[in-house]
């Protein structure tokens, strides 16, 4: 469902929100996780799941690129993020310190920079800060390590990345199908196949360093294939500019 966003006003309580667009407050309450629904502000930034066009326009980002902007961020900088998993796949390498774990992480350690920076591109494209952080229950939370994995147990660590890999293939084909600009959902298409090979590559570590002895549990199966095909185009895909060829922002 996409989500508009509403800007609280100076006198402004959950339920006169809710019942200026038709809602219950249990549906603002809950769609943006508010523990205290009392107490929130002018200024605060909250999702309603009405038509944009319901909602005053009083941001610079106009709809539907604030929106997109937001699923973005969560995979740019989030908890489950492209940062994270950076930051948590060379933390795996030191920690095992082993030339084996080390051919393993790095390379896939520096996809996810790559990932990063294609994603900051991204936000700079839809006019926004590519700042590390993202938008959590209508307030901005800056990029934390302790999003970082720091389970050192070989195999449980494995557990833990495949099971991420994962979900961040279908998380970038979901984007891909719900993100309607072919330059973003290019590099969505990307981001999900190099995904699909890093899962591939921690179940090959799995059988190979936790199986020997006794069979594994199969692994949590990667996403299924796009349910959205890339508009036809050129023969070259669109490209955003690059970080020192300009571009909106």
């Amino acid at each position: 469902m996409d989500y508009a966003r509403y800007i609280v006003q100076p006198g402004d309580t959950i339920f006169k929100i809710a019942k200026a667009y038709n809602l219950t407050m249990a549906e603002v309450i809950q769609i943006n996780h508010l523990k205290h629904p009392d107490r929130i502000y002018a200024g605060q930034v909250l999702l309603l799941p009405v038509p944009v066009t319901q909602i005053p326009a009083c941001a610079e980002i106009p709809e539907p690129n604030f929106t997109y902007a937001l699923w973005l961020y969560e995979a740019y900088a989030g908890k489950d993020s492209e940062l994270t998993a950076i930051t948590t796949y060379l933390y795996q390498a030191v920690l095992l310190d082993r030339p084996e774990f080390d051919t393993l992480l790095r390379p896939i350690a520096y996809d996810e920079m790559r990932h990063l920076e294609k994603l900051a591109l991204a936000l700079r494209h839809l006019g926004v800060d590519p700042r590390y952080g993202s938008l959590s229950r209508g307030h901005w939370v800056d990029w934390r390590s302790r999003f970082v994995n720091y389970t050192s147990e070989l195999c449980a660590l494995l557990d833990a990345n495949i099971e991420a890999e994962a979900n961040d293939h279908r998380e970038y084909l979901e984007l891909a199908r719900k993100i309607p600009i072919p330059e973003i959902q290019c590099i969505l298409t990307e981001l999900a196949a190099d995904e699909e090979r890093h899962y591939h590559l921690f179940c090959e570590a799995k059988q190979l360093f936790c199986c020997a002895d006794s069979p594994c549990p199969p692994p949590p199966p990667c996403s299924p294939g796009p349910n959205y095909t890339p508009p036809e185009s050129s023969e070259n895909p669109p490209e955003l500019p690059g970080p020192h060829e300009g571009g909106k922002g």
